[in-house]
């Protein structure tokens, strides 16, 4: 008998302070990894959070309106780094890519007492980067990356139907000097940016080149003059598209490109009327996909820029 009523009173204090839940996600219920919050939340696209956001997790049922959290959270298997929370969110910035990390949290009474621990969770930080402040890319350039495996994408990637989100404040590029390979690269929706100095490192994309992308005018790069930092640049396995930078005059700085594999789309520049940058890759008969250039300020054909009309 004494027994059976030590085991009632162990059973009515588990489901008063949620301690017994090691293996019953009810009593301290955690969103996945899906559902944090990212730094941007206006963004339209939906990548695995990199740099900076949110964890957020659900206390259990039962849980004290007083109670605290005690978070662990790194990259260790059984985390240790510590963070005391007064709200059922962590805050993270500058995680670093293609890791994994791991974490766990325990409730905390009013008095100090472990009332609940989760069990360990983990995520793996993707290899397709989006940075939207000139903060977050000078971040990213503090972890002196020289390859990305990934997308790299400087400002948006707009989605064909959605909305264009505001212009970054990016204007510097040269956090990103010690880059020198990058799986895709995307610069679009950056109004503050004038050149790109900093990528003149880069000598391998391995897909697509996007400087400025989007439909009905929602991309761009409004501001932006100098592309002459991508001159490493030998060949693209992809498409490179320009589209809808309003002062970029010139295409100096593609004087090396020698190959492009899929399409090359150059559209909406209003004030581009020099191609001349692109006489080795029409000498070369490097372009394999379609040629589109249209509502530049010039418009050369492709048999134009094999015949050496560029400007």
């Amino acid at each position: 008998m004494k027994k059976e009523i030590n085991l009632k009173i162990i059973i009515i204090i588990c489901l008063i302070l949620s301690s017994c839940q090691k293996n019953d996600e009810n009593e301290l219920e955690v969103f996945p990894v899906e559902k944090v919050t990212y730094s941007d939340p206006n963004s339209v696209l939906a990548p695995i959070p990199v740099m900076n956001g949110t964890i957020s997790f659900i206390p259990g049922e039962n849980t004290p309106e007083d109670a605290t959290y005690r978070m662990y959270f790194d990259t260790s298997e059984n985390p240790t780094t510590v963070y005391n929370l007064e709200t059922t969110e962590k805050k993270y910035t500058n995680l670093k890519i293609n890791t994994t990390y791991y974490w766990r949290v325990d409730t905390i009474s009013n008095k100090g007492e472990v009332l609940a621990s989760s069990p360990i969770w983990h995520f793996v930080t993707g290899i397709t980067i989006t940075v939207r402040t000139q903060n977050d890319l000078e971040l990213l350039g503090s972890n002196k990356y020289s390859k990305i495996e990934g997308i790299l994408i400087i400002g948006d990637l707009i989605n064909i139907s959605g909305t264009a989100p505001s212009s970054t404040d990016i204007n510097d590029l040269s956090p990103l000097k010690d880059l020198t390979q990058v799986f895709k690269l995307v610069i679009n929706n950056n109004n503050s940016l004038k050149n790109l100095n900093g990528l003149s490192n880069i000598k391998v994309i391995n897909d697509d080149l996007f400087i400025g992308q989007g439909q009905d005018l929602k991309g761009g790069n409004s501001s932006l003059e100098d592309i002459s930092a991508l001159s490493n640049i030998e060949s693209l396995t992809g498409t490179l598209i320009i589209y809808n930078n309003d002062n970029l005059t010139s295409l100096t700085g593609l004087e090396s490109l020698k190959s492009i594999s899929q399409d090359l789309v150059i559209d909406n520049n209003i004030k581009l009327d020099n191609f001349c940058a692109l006489e080795l890759l029409f000498n070369n008969s490097g372009l394999s996909g379609n040629y589109y250039v249209k509502d530049n300020s010039f418009n050369p054909t492709k048999t134009n820029l094999i015949n050496g009309i560029c400007n």
